[in-house]
């Protein structure tokens, strides 16, 4: 591919991460028996807060038993299996069942309910369950597994899988819409997980915590089988636990022992408010060097309140690492260390350098290189990088350039050796004469003391009409003097007419929109993610004045 006229080869923006060396084993059941011989342990906190501990050997033999009881109903290898469960101890056993019987594990989100289950069947086609069905009729083309009423004693004899066989599907994130499921292969994923430990220097010896869902990419990709092709000792803690007071997550790195954790921007959020209600509590973080920081845009001003707030219990002050990675990637491949520059806080944070095995680039609309400095549409390759998605069953291509680069849906620039990630091409918002992502609005929004961190959705005001969401007006624009919607919600005890008028007033002066439809959020849960994004179109898309679904917050409307 040619570079951009302007671009001299030293500017251009491209950054490689190196030369991979290979994993250490080929395929995930490797990596498995090769834990099974070590002195670690799987770790699951459920959601009353009981921790049960699990050699790698016992959930190796669990797994066995397990994949001869699948192998026994008939399931033969290659055959897609649909994992729905909220215990996570049967998720694991489970999913390590499948990649020991050489089947194709998609661990699928409880709280979707059968509307979750439908859309994964939607795009995997034909699939056998394995776990809780919910109520109802069973999308057609799924195949409950009914166990052995006398359960195999013994085990299969281990499968040979190949590294470029498919090993696990995922979903990609629905916060934009629908999900597809995207196949990763044993060497996809293990390529992912060694360049991850070479250039953070995670080994047997690291100690990790995850406290997001094992049915999402970040979770059983990036954390657990990260850790399994380690050997090291794994906590997963149930999400709804810590949700309900973030300080546990604190509470089991400290007893824990952690050094490795993530969370998305929002949950480092919600937790410093809630430190700011514990003034009396404390913890030594001295050993929490990689706190990950992806799943969603990274902002300085929370970053830096994160490490702030934590400095007094001994965090290290270069423990954050931003991060960028996709389901297509097998989770996070792009990371670095986030350091707090002077003066006001960055509009956008750099992600890092790429890891080993990876390359991207920023190119223009005609698919040429940019100039460092300049941004463009990301593209990506290297040996995690996955190549189709399946849909309706069918495997389809990925959309890749003329010379075989991933073309994801972000916006980014490349500065200083470093890639900055801006935001989703289709997230843009016009306002005030330039154009804006809806995150860095939203994050403005949440600057303001009167309102609730994790709530707020920034729209054009089009968007928000043509959905119909509880009887919005709007030009049909929804650009530049057409307007701008913010939803949001306000803190406890503050009135929703003054904290709509603080929210509305910012954005103005923030942002020089004309035009500001501020709508509070009230009542039921907002949809999210499994990452906890809120489900944007979900959100906005709410049905004729007075009659909110059961999921969908209530909108309270209020335009200037």
């Amino acid at each position: 591919m040619s570079g951009h006229p302007r671009a001299k080869a030293a500017d251009r923006a491209e950054l490689s991460g190196g030369p991979l060396p290979a994993p250490s084993v080929g395929t995930l059941g490797e990596a498995l028996r090769r834990a099974a011989r070590g002195p670690h342990a799987v770790v699951v906190v459920d959601g009353t807060g009981t921790a049960v501990r699990r050699s790698y050997a016992e959930l190796y033999a669990d797994a066995a038993r397990k994949a001869a009881e699948l192998a026994a109903a008939g399931a033969r290898p290659g055959a897609r299996v649909l994992l729905r469960t909220n215990r996570t101890g049967d998720l694991l056993t489970a999913f390590w069942a499948c990649v020991l019987a050489g089947l194709v594990p998609l661990p699928v989100s409880y709280g979707s309910g059968a509307d979750g289950l439908a859309e994964a069947v939607e795009a995997v086609g034909e699939a056998w369950l394995l776990g809780d069905a919910p109520p109802g009729p069973h999308p057609p083309g799924l195949r409950p597994f009914t166990a052995n009423p006398r359960p195999s004693t013994g085990s299969p004899a281990p499968l040979a899988a190949r590294p470029d066989g498919t090993a696990v599907l995922t979903l990609t994130s629905g916060s934009g819409g629908l999900p597809k499921a995207v196949p990763l292969t044993h060497r996809q994923i293990l390529s992912r997980a060694h360049g991850t430990a070479l250039v953070r220097g995670l080994g047997p010896d690291t100690r990790s915590l995850n406290r997001m869902p094992l049915d999402h990419v970040s979770g059983i990709v990036m954390f657990h089988v990260r850790d399994v092709y380690l050997g090291c000792h794994q906590v997963h803690a149930d999400a709804g636990w810590v949700r309900a007071d973030p300080l546990r997550w604190l509470d089991l790195a400290e007893a824990e022992r952690i050094d490795t954790t993530w969370a998305p921007n929002r949950v480092l959020a919600l937790l410093v408010d809630r430190l700011a209600e514990a003034p009396g509590r404390s913890w030594d973080l001295s050993r929490l060097r990689y706190v990950m920081n992806g799943g969603e845009a990274v902002k300085d001003r929370v970053v830096r309140r994160f490490v702030e707030a934590l400095a007094p219990h001994r965090l290290p002050a270069t423990a954050v690492h931003p991060g960028w990675g996709m389901p297509e990637t097998a989770s996070g491949v792009v990371d670095g260390v986030f350091r707090p520059a002077d003066g006001p806080p960055r509009r956008h944070v750099p992600v890092g350098k790429p890891q080993p095995g990876v390359s991207v680039r920023v190119v223009d609309d005609a698919g040429r290189v940019v100039p460092a400095g300049v941004v463009g549409r990301l593209h990506i390759t290297g040996a995690p990088v996955a190549d189709t998605y399946l849909v309706g069953g069918t495997a389809r291509p990925a959309p890749l350039s003329a010379d075989g680069w991933l073309v994801t849906d972000d916006l980014a620039y490349v500065a200083d050796g470093e890639l900055t990630v801006t935001g989703r091409a289709d997230g843009l918002i016009e306002a005030g004469g330039a154009r804006w992502h809806g995150h860095e609005i939203e994050d403005a929004v949440e600057e303001l003391s009167c309102v609730l961190p994790s709530f707020t959705v920034a729209r054009p005001l089009a968007a928000l009409g043509a959905s119909g969401a509880g009887g919005a007006t709007g030009s049909a624009s929804g650009t530049g003097s057409a307007g701008l919607a913010v939803l949001f919600r306000p803190r406890p005890g503050i009135p929703p007419d003054e904290a709509t008028e603080r929210v509305r007033e910012r954005v103005r002066r923030r942002f020089g929109a004309d035009r500001v439809h501020v709508e509070v959020l009230t009542g039921h849960e907002p949809p999210r993610t499994a990452t906890g994004k809120l489900r944007r179109p979900a959100v906005t898309a709410a049905g004729p004045p007075g009659t909110p679904a059961p999921d969908r917050p209530r909108p309270s409307h209020r335009e200037a």
